[in-house]
């Protein structure tokens, strides 16, 4: 019996017997094979086979593609293809003599589209992640192209990958992977494959380099602006000042929490200005001793001091017409602090033991967890320092006060710290216990526990048990919360009891994962007066206040 076979994406998914019948194919539910595409018509086209001969007869009346041509009427070789949207069918006189008999017509019998997934019609992007480092391409069209060559949509230098290596079409939320012919292969997971479909956030390896196929979403955006990740107003309106103040060379100071991500937002000023193409120097005042911070600051001369062998820059020198990033300037020696704001007012610094000044244009981006005004008014920092450093003050929230910012920066690490060709996700569970937490290590801590919960997971996804908090990770701290030695000289009773108090508190609330509720009931207190400290101490939101 003469019969019609019917491929998807090289499958075959359906044989219909064509003896002396006519049988028309569409997407209208009235035809015979019911074809779910809207690249084709309801009623695209028609075959009768007359006993020894299959007419086909074209409905659409934009003509049916056959063996590549356009028909509009005519008689089917043996082996004709037949181009129908996502499908194609194939005629052949004689059928298969396969034991099973094929479909019977005029039956109705449509054919399956594939599932939908998660994500259809939703705009998609490809991460590109190599070792430590990826970038973010957006599709412009429905399909792009992976390779070295320059042509190609988007451009990966690996030596193991081919100029044209691979193809990607998307279509009703999958994704169609083609490869081209490469040298290496492409790699979903440990097979090679030359031609496949796969959904949303599929991994796929190309030589050293792997290619994540997820959604774009208005938070994708905002991570690609430079690495900070946030959709909450306050980070919103911080990259948009961020953009703003980066092009003028005005000193900028970052004050925020350790962990907050200061040295990020000055790494996105200095890439956002015109400097961008010049050096960023970063230098860590609290890291340096006291009798080397000035060498490193302004450099030395040969013979300058002992061990000085020969002459060397400093970090001034070192981002001349660039950007030189102080992080924790609060540290420095008051002495050192005179020097500093001499080489910001007049652009000039002296190397330990020169007798001559250095010009340098520098623009100095200083950063600092400590309230440096209330340090220049108790004499612990210049007060004209502080002023020539905080030109533009930019504060950066603590993760506490952008709760909505949790669950995409836990994902971000996720992505950044899964093995490679592992697409590991979190559950409801685990994003649920993540955000119930008070993050005194802000987003460092953030990005330790969930490096820590994707070496300690049991399965392919990290659930609520695979995170564990410092306090739950370790052996649990000792009862006494504050210890003498870390008072500093002079401390009030007052001041020390101010302290005591908010770790207690702050202890309550890691231990009842950010209930207040229950804190206020434990250490019994009012709930007015629970809440009144922890706004005083910045660990609420406005809308709880």
């Amino acid at each position: 019996m003469p019969e019609l076979v019917f491929f998807r994406r090289g499958e075959e998914v359906l044989r219909v017997g064509l003896e002396h019948e006519r049988v028309v194919l569409g997407r209208g539910g009235q035809s015979d094979v019911v074809i779910p595409d809207p690249d084709i018509s309801r009623r695209q086209v028609a075959l009768q086979h007359d006993g020894t001969r299959c007419l086909l007869e074209d409905l659409s009346g934009r003509g049916t593609l056959v063996s590549g041509q356009p028909m509009a009427q005519g008689e089917l070789a043996d082996g004709a293809d037949i181009a129908l949207g996502q499908w194609r069918a194939v005629f052949r006189q004689r059928g298969s003599g396969a034991a099973e008999a094929p479909t019977g017509a005029h039956r109705n019998t449509a054919l399956q589209a594939q599932a939908r997934h998660a994500g259809t019609g939703q705009p998609v992007q490809l991460r590109v992640k190599q070792g430590a480092t990826e970038f973010i391409h957006t599709p412009r069209g429905e399909s792009f192209t992976v390779g070295k060559d320059p042509t190609c949509e988007v451009v990966v230098q690996d030596r193991f990958i081919s100029g044209r290596h691979l193809k990607v079409t998307q279509r009703e939320g999958i994704f169609h992977v083609v490869d081209l012919n490469s040298t290496n292969g492409t790699f979903l997971g440990t097979t090679r494959v030359f031609e496949v479909e796969v959904p949303l956030n599929t991994c796929l390896r190309v030589g050293e380099t792997e290619l994540l196929l997820e959604s774009r979403t208005a938070l994708a955006g905002e991570a690609a602006r430079h690495g900070l990740i946030g959709d909450e107003p306050c980070i919103r309106q911080l990259l948009d000042l961020v953009e703003r103040v980066a092009p003028s060379s005005a000193a900028v100071a970052i004050f925020g929490e350790s962990g907050t991500g200061k040295e990020l937002v000055a790494r996105a000023l200095h890439a956002c200005s015109t400097r961008a193409d010049q050096p960023l120097i970063p230098l860590n005042c609290a890291a340096i001793s006291r009798e080397l911070i000035e060498s490193e600051l302004f450099g030395h001369e040969r013979g300058s001091f002992t061990g000085a062998q020969a002459a060397r820059k400093g970090a001034f020198e070192e981002a001349d017409g660039g950007t030189l990033f102080l992080d924790e300037v609060g540290e420095l020696p008051l002495d050192l602090q005179a020097k500093l704001l001499r080489a910001l007012e007049s652009g000039e610094i002296k190397r330990v033991g020169a007798s001559r000044p250095v010009h340098v244009d520098v623009r100095v981006v200083a950063a600092t967890n400590r309230d440096l005004l209330a340090a220049s008014r108790e004499g612990k920092f210049r007060e004209d320092l502080y002023y020539r450093l905080c030109v533009i003050p930019l504060m950066l929230p603590p993760l506490r006060n952008r709760r909505g910012d949790i669950a995409p920066l836990a994902e971000h690490f996720v992505r950044t710290y899964a093995p490679r060709g592992q697409a590991v996700k979190l559950t409801q569970d685990a994003l649920e216990r993540l955000q119930r937490y008070t993050w005194p290590g802000n987003v460092r801590e953030l990005r330790n526990v969930v490096h820590r919960a994707l070496l300690l997971r049991k399965g392919p996804k990290i659930d609520g048990d695979d995170i564990s908090f410092d306090p739950e990770f370790g052996r649990e701290p000792s009862p006494s919360l504050l210890s003498l030695t870390e008072l500093p000289p002079g401390t009030t009773l007052d001041q020390m009891m101010t302290r005591l108090e908010r770790q207690i508190i702050e202890h309550a609330l890691r231990r009842h994962g950010g209930n207040r509720e229950k804190v206020a009931k434990e250490l019994s207190v009012a709930r007015s007066t629970l809440f009144k400290r922890l706004k005083d101490w910045g660990l609420t939101k406005e809308e709880h206040e």
